[in-house]
């Protein structure tokens, strides 16, 4: 018999892991294995096979967008262009990367989000692979939008693939981040050095990793293209609770990602800091990141709003300090805690968004939280350059405030009762 699908409220706890639900056609339409006669409406573990590929080809992702991180603007300046170019064609990259998240939803409408995530390996390897081959402006402006695509559908098809599946999503997400994290520390460093003898070198095992990468992507499960359905325009998914929750966490997860690439770094410099040591603490930063995503696992339903809240707190604090002269141990305490915080919004962000809505939307809530951190991990230094006639500490403050402020206000009371 058919069920009626009710849209859980975004902040009550399930009975089930709703994640668990998501790979289940609860209107009546057959999903295969999915659920079963004898399933009790619970998606059967995710085999080991594809936990394994989706590891493994997000780290060789990861592996070869940090060479072509590195060597990419380098390679720029090498052929004679000035640092604007390279900062504009980057900055091109990252713009393409935000508008082509925002399209994923109606792309995930039709074709699998696992294909997504194939495409985007295929997409990489290509757009690195051009690079050892042609140098002039049209090659490196194709390069540069092909990169931006590709990192779009990565990161988003995989973090839906999780969604959909039956495990944890927190786990799963913070393992994912972990994973990526991994493989750009790696990365950069191969990277660096490779070029230094060739950058089409550096480019060149780039694209082969990506390449490499196609393989394990293979091993994921194909669930069917979502179902089109109403109610998925932005406006109306932040009217949910929930999503609303999750953006606001995305926004501050692109604001400190965004200032940690850019003024954090000018900060400790102005504060005494030499270039060993700054890339230390920033590596640190990254690397608390990373691991802390795991002390979110048990937080969902009820609770992830007021974890956003309080870890949002705990970023803006962070994140207020880091523009002014102060003491380089307190900044770097400042900069490992809010390091910290937001490994844990990263992975809250998609908690709230994958809970709040049914499951035909989770493509459509995932891609908003990822274009929310898209859009601050680019405007957070556009936003304090803007401000710096207040001087650093100000500016960074100003925007801290303004885009990471909001994140904790979630702790108010009317969001656990809606």
């Amino acid at each position: 018999p058919r069920r009626r699908h009710l849209e859980p409220h975004p902040f009550q706890g399930h009975q089930h892991r709703h994640n668990a639900r998501c790979r289940i056609r609860v209107t009546g339409e057959g999903s295969g294995s999915d659920a079963g006669p004898d399933s009790g409406g619970v998606a059967d573990p995710a085999p080991r096979r594809e936990v394994v590929g989706q590891y493994a080809g997000a780290l060789l992702f990861s592996l070869s967008l940090g060479v072509t991180v590195v060597a990419y603007p380098l390679f720029v300046i090498d052929q004679g262009r000035s640092p604007t170019v390279a900062g504009v064609l980057v900055g091109f990259s990252a713009a393409v990367q935000v508008l082509t998240r925002s399209r994923l939803g109606s792309v995930m409408r039709v074709m699998s989000n696992s294909d997504v995530i194939t495409a985007a390996a295929v997409l990489l390897g290509l757009s690195v692979g051009l690079l050892v081959f042609e140098s002039g402006l049209v090659a490196l402006v194709v390069s540069a939008a092909v990169q931006g695509v590709a990192r779009a559908c990565f990161w988003t098809g995989n973090q839906v693939q999780i969604v959909r599946s039956a495990r944890s999503t927190s786990r799963a997400i913070a393992t994912l981040n972990m994973v990526a994290t991994i493989g750009m520390l790696i990365g950069p460093a191969a990277g660096g050095i490779i070029a230094q003898s060739s950058y089409r070198a550096a480019f060149a095992v780039a694209s082969a990793v990506a390449l490499a990468g196609i393989a394990p992507t293979l091993a994921l499960s194909r669930p069917p293209p979502f179902a089109r359905v109403g109610g998925h325009s932005y406006l109306q998914l932040l009217r949910n609770p929930g999503v609303r929750v999750g953006v606001w966490a995305s926004v501050a997860v692109g604001a400190w990602r965004g200032l940690l690439g850019s003024y954090v770094p000018i900060g400790l410099d102005a504060a005494g800091s030499s270039e060993t040591a700054i890339g230390v603490v920033v590596a640190v930063a990254n690397g608390a990141a990373a691991v802390s995503g795991y002390l979110a696992v048990d937080t969902e339903g009820s609770r992830v709003a007021p974890g956003v809240a309080r870890w949002g707190a705990v970023t803006l604090v962070a994140t207020a300090l880091v523009g002014f002269e102060l003491p380089v141990a307190l900044i770097t305490a400042a900069l490992v805690a809010g390091g910290a915080a937001i490994g844990l919004l990263q992975v809250l962000a998609i908690t709230a968004v994958s809970e709040a809505v049914r499951p035909e939307l989770q493509g459509d809530a995932v891609t908003i939280a990822g274009v929310a951190r898209g859009v601050t991990l680019s405007g957070a230094p556009l936003g304090v350059a803007a401000l710096l006639v207040m001087g650093l500490g100000p500016a960074v403050l100003a925007a801290a405030v303004a885009l990471i402020g909001p994140a904790a206000l979630f702790c108010r009371p009317r969001f656990n009762r809606e």
